[in-house]
């Protein structure tokens, strides 16, 4: 038979199928969205990948009566994994709409969908086979590994392993193979839980279904057996975080908003510090100081910083400031630790390093000047050169995340390790106002609760418009503040000791997947090679 054969059927029956195969599509994408806040229901993670792959093999995909080189050209393969994307991050990411509008939500929904066709394409070959829930899995990582850098630095919403921040059972996971790990095991454990199951019932004798059932007991029972807890902890820091932003902007504009907002974080750390005494460390969000105040009409900025940081003791605060270069195209995205003399000295200026594409700088900024949504971003943010810690008290240093760096493990890893010695805790600051009351502060906080399972670390998640919480190494959340609100939390924060397996040796199974992803296609064109020859 030719490759281009397929094996022929009625023509009502196809369409039937292709229908089928787009209802069990947009299902999935519904779970994908449902998985993951405002609903919030880590089960429906379990039913994303089987959809999606039920979906292919209504589609044709996957039908071992096909040679598998026509089953993975039809078009109608690579539909339903295209309308999945659209529907779940379409819904997932909904917030993005209010900041960049139809067309930048539109686009980034589009990049995130074609992943999802990419996968389809990558594992349409194999899903007949036996150890294909395996090879499903795999992909599915190295899928969210690539997209978490391509195209430009990528973006990594929505993966599954933050869906599970409070199933207690994939902690262990989380702390030896990270987000990762876990979205591994989900979808392994679904796909071959399904397949093994689908197989019995059709009463396959040819590739019996021990091999997919054995996959999930094997995968349950290893992950259920790990028990890696938290490290140990040495001695603690007394952190206060102040959440600055009452203005709702899009009801009422305020000019004068950058000055208000540090006036609201200046007065209530006064507050605090005359309530309880001066902490150890105090935390003010990103965008805290939100004009440069080396410049005289914002230097009042600068003043109010440096007497919160004299009242409290040490302060890191999120800070913008202009570019050293060219101040009238450039900036800096920053956090700055001042100490208790309200100064900062040298190297106490964090520069975000992974700035976001079309929300603080243009790529190719001369050939897009002409789209008038990027005229909110006038300025390009420079990307920070190196990891770094701060020393907040002798001895104690403190890594720094800011905003949409929450999305990579190794900027965490790789900042907690900076320093001669490792970040006992980690300080992700934020601003989230631009999505408004939406579900993004929620989805956010999510990813600061993986890192705090992956780092071992306690997470000090200070937004400026909310919601503000401390994190503990087990994920939980405590302090949680109300969005567009004024509020002061405080709490002792243990300072870990040592490292969880993760962070000593990375993102090792994000890795094995893209590399899975890269080679099944190579193995496939091989084995066509071969059967040409043949």
């Amino acid at each position: 038979m030719a490759d281009d054969d397929v094996t022929a059927q009625p023509r009502s029956g196809v369409r039937r199928s292709g229908a089928w195969g787009l209802a069990l599509a947009v299902l999935a994408g519904g779970a994908l969205a449902a998985a993951h806040p405002p609903l919030d229901v880590p089960l429906a993670a379990y039913v994303v990948a089987p959809l999606l792959v039920a979906a292919v093999r209504a589609a044709g995909g996957g039908d071992p009566r096909q040679p598998r080189a026509a089953a993975v050209r039809r078009p109608a393969v690579l539909l339903p994994p295209l309308v999945a994307g659209l529907v779940g991050y379409g819904a997932t990411i909904a917030w993005l709409i209010a900041p960049a509008g139809l067309l930048g939500w539109g686009l980034l929904v589009l990049i995130q969908a074609a992943w999802f066709v990419a996968w389809a394409m990558v594992v349409v070959p194999w899903l007949h086979r036996p150890v294909g829930p395996l090879l499903v899995a795999g992909v599915w990582v190295g899928m969210d590994a690539l997209r978490g850098l391509l195209p430009l630095s990528g973006f990594r919403w929505a993966s599954l392993g933050y869906s599970q921040v409070d199933v207690a059972w994939l902690h262990p996971t989380a702390r030896v193979l990270g987000a990762s790990g876990v979205t591994f095991v989900v979808v392994l454990l679904s796909v071959a839980l399904v397949d093994g199951l689908l197989r019995m019932r059709a009463g396959e004798r040819e590739r019996p279904p021990r091999a997919p059932l054995a996959q999930a007991v094997g995968v349950t029972l290893a992950v259920t057996l790990v028990t890696v807890g938290p490290p140990a902890t040495d001695g603690s820091l007394d952190v206060l975080a102040v959440q600055g932003n009452d203005i709702e902007h899009w009801v009422a504009p305020d000019p004068q908003a950058p000055r208000t907002i540090t006036r609201n974080l200046h007065a209530a750390t006064l507050a605090a510090v005359r309530s309880g005494g001066a902490p150890d460390l105090t935390v003010w969000p990103e965008s805290a100081v939100d004009r440069d105040p080396s410049r005289p009409a914002w230097e009042d900025l600068g003043v109010l910083a440096s007497e919160a940081a004299r009242a409290s003791g040490t302060l890191v605060t999120g800070v913008s400031l202009d570019g050293p270069d060219d101040p009238a195209r450039e900036r800096i995205v920053g956090a700055w630790l001042l100490g208790p003399e309200g100064t900062a000295a040298v190297g106490d200026l964090y520069v975000k390093r992974r700035p976001v594409p079309f929300g603080e700088y243009v790529p190719a900024r001369r050939f897009l000047d002409w789209i008038p949504a990027l005229d909110q971003v006038p300025r390009d943010a420079i990307a920070g050169p190196a990891p770094q810690s701060f020393e907040v008290a002798p001895g104690v240093h403190a890594a720094v995340l800011i905003c949409f760096e929450t999305l990579f493990s190794d900027l965490a890893r790789t900042n907690i390790l900076a320093g001669d010695e490792p970040a006992g805790v980690l300080l992700a600051i934020t601003n989230d106002a631009s999505f408004r009351r939406s579900a993004e502060p929620a989805q956010h906080l999510a990813q600061s609760r993986m890192l705090a399972l992956e780092t071992g670390r306690w997470v000090v998640h200070a937004a400026l418009s909310g919601s503000s919480a401390f994190v503990d190494p087990d994920g939980r959340v405590w302090d949680a503040t109300e969005l567009f609100t004024v509020a002061a939390i405080r709490r002792e924060v243990p300072l870990a000791a040592g490292p969880t397996p993760f962070l000593t040796v990375g993102d090792v199974t994000g890795v094995a997947g893209a590399g899975l992803f890269a080679l099944l296609p190579v193995a496939e064109l091989l084995r066509r090679g071969r059967g040409r020859r043949r």
